[in-house]
């Protein structure tokens, strides 16, 4: 405070001499010399009473201000002291050249106050427009919904004239010529708005959108506003309008900000304002619109996972139940023994079906994997595979055994229940074999089968070739190979296809055993 006071003082001299002297070169060359004594007294007197103080009162003000903002100085008390310290050391410069007169005693003293306090008003209003911007950008970064943005900007931003703040998507436009815009959210102080929330701007009916480049705001005045809303506006004291362009593409802009004020005009700092959150707002609007976008495909993706899911289990079980239920019934009468044990196995598979299903609901793991090991689980599924249908079925496992990611193991369980399902459909197999093989960054699944095999269509692409899967009239193809294909491709592996008649098939799944989704490994099917 002494500092800033001492440094007040000095320069308010400094700003008088040169003042004088300026005045005296002045008069010299007008004159040509002779200098009339009164007339410099006259001016010397003028400037000790009216111009010196006000001088002072503008050089305390300016300081104060500015170290108030620079410090979050908020004090009164710090103005009232910087103002008499600097009124003091002016007092004691004056001393030098001559006794201070009685009004000056006085003068000074109330100029700096006055100065101080006017600063850290100033200050202050300077520290409360930094805050609120602050807290704009805070709340419209936490936004979830383009009204939550708007809302934000306007609790924070707005004054006691602004009417509506509200914020548009561009519908249409040609390079930065904006032709159609859409409201995406809004806020109002008062329940009603100037927009319905349907409403559309068109370049037609508000000429001030054309050329609306980026990042250059403008204010369009009453008499620019479009033919519907001036009456509407008018009636509620609109009398002009900010529109601040929102987004980063270099073709023009996203968005817009639009401000409805009740004045005629806005100020530079508020114009600032707007535009510095403005920028804050588009990249919200933005992260908004991906995750809506990145929402929705990741409900088609998990809506394909759950189809492939019901493919694999429900869909499976049910068809083992019908296989069953019917040979009980071919059976019944010849040989009860073997139709109980069709009745047995259907019914069990309904009870594994049904607890599937209420795990699937649940988003666990299949069952098969709750509280064993991969490998544990293929022998349990090729042991019951085997029971069931009279085929002979092993497992073999090379390698080090280890826990891999819970996507991975569902794929490679997933993968064997497809294979040994096609095996029992379409191979007419006595023996299949599924080998897992753990190696230092990949797992793949084996299984082959010593059935009917087929001849690979070259007319289909490799999503269609398979291990006799789904075969039908129309030959080789259906979901349930694209079903795992795309499951081992979206985690990261590859799924491979070999067969040829009367030498039985070969179906390879290979993923990797961590972070191959993430390494974005997308390897098509090949055929030999």
């Amino acid at each position: 405070m002494l500092v800033a006071g001492a440094g007040i003082a000095f320069l308010t001299f400094v700003v008088m001499f040169v003042m004088v002297d300026v005045y005296l070169t002045v008069i010299t060359m007008l004159s040509r010399g002779e200098v009339d004594q009164s007339q410099v007294q006259v001016f010397a007197n003028f400037v000790s009473l009216w111009v010196l103080p006000v001088l002072f009162l503008l050089l305390t003000m300016g300081p104060t201000a500015w170290m108030a903002r620079r410090f979050g100085i908020r004090s009164l008390v710090f103005g009232i002291l910087v103002g008499l310290i600097s009124a003091g050391v002016l007092q004691l410069i004056g001393l030098l050249f001559s006794p201070p007169k009685p009004h000056e005693l006085i003068v000074y003293p109330l100029c700096g106050v006055a100065g101080g306090l006017l600063g850290i008003f100033l200050g202050r209003i300077s520290i409360a427009g930094r805050e609120a911007l602050y807290r704009a950008s805070r709340d419209v970064a936490a936004a979830s919904s383009a009204d939550e943005v708007a809302s934000a900007i306007g609790r924070h931003l707005a004054d006691s004239n602004v009417e509506q703040v509200s914020l548009w998507s561009v519908v249409s436009r040609v390079k930065d010529e904006v032709l159609n815009l859409d409201l995406t959210g809004s806020w109002s102080p008062r329940p009603e708005s100037l927009w319905s929330p349907d409403a559309r701007l068109d370049a037609e009916r508000m000429p001030a959108l054309v050329s609306m480049r980026q990042q250059v705001p403008r204010v369009v005045r009453k008499r620019e506003m479009p033919s519907k809303e001036r009456v509407d506006w008018g009636r509620r004291g609109v009398g002009a309008v900010l529109l601040v362009p929102l987004g980063a593409s270099g073709e023009g802009p996203d968005g817009l900000l639009a401000v409805a004020s009740r004045g005629g005009r806005f100020s530079a700092g508020a114009v600032r304002g707007y535009l510095t959150v403005g920028t804050q707002a588009a990249l919200a609007l933005e992260n908004l619109r991906l995750v809506r976008e990145a929402r929705h495909s990741g409900m088609m993706s998990e809506r394909r996972r759950l189809a492939h899911e019901i493919h694999d289990t429900l869909i499976q079980g049910f068809a083992s139940i019908v296989m069953n239920l019917e040979a009980a019934e071919g059976t019944l009468g010849e040989n009860p023994a073997q139709a109980n044990r069709h009745l047995y196995e259907a019914r069990r598979t309904a009870r594994e079906s049904m607890d599937e299903a209420r795990r699937m609901v649940w988003a666990l793991r299949p069952e098969a994997l709750e509280g064993t090991s991969l490998s544990e689980a293929f022998s349990r599924l090729t042991t019951r595979w085997s029971e069931a249908n009279g085929v002979q079925a092993e497992v073999a496992v090379t390698g080090s055994p280890r826990r891999l990611p819970p996507e991975t193991e569902v794929t490679l369980l997933r993968v064997a229940q497809e294979a040994l399902a096609n095996v029992r459909k379409h191979a007419a197999a006595s023996r299949v074999v599924l080998t897992l093989s753990y190696m230092a960054d990949r797992v793949t699944l084996d299984a082959q089968d010593d059935g009917v095999g087929f001849e690979p269509d070259a007319s289909h692409d490799g999503s269609r070739n398979g291990s006799g899967s789904d075969l039908n009239e129309n030959g080789l193809g259906g979901f349930g190979l694209r079903a795992m294909r795309e499951r081992v491709e979206q985690n990261g592996g590859r799924l491979l296809v070999e067969s040829e008649p009367g030498r039985g098939t070969a179906l390879v799944a290979e993923l990797p055993t961590a972070d191959g989704v993430s390494r974005g490994v997308q390897i098509s099917s090949e055929m030999p």
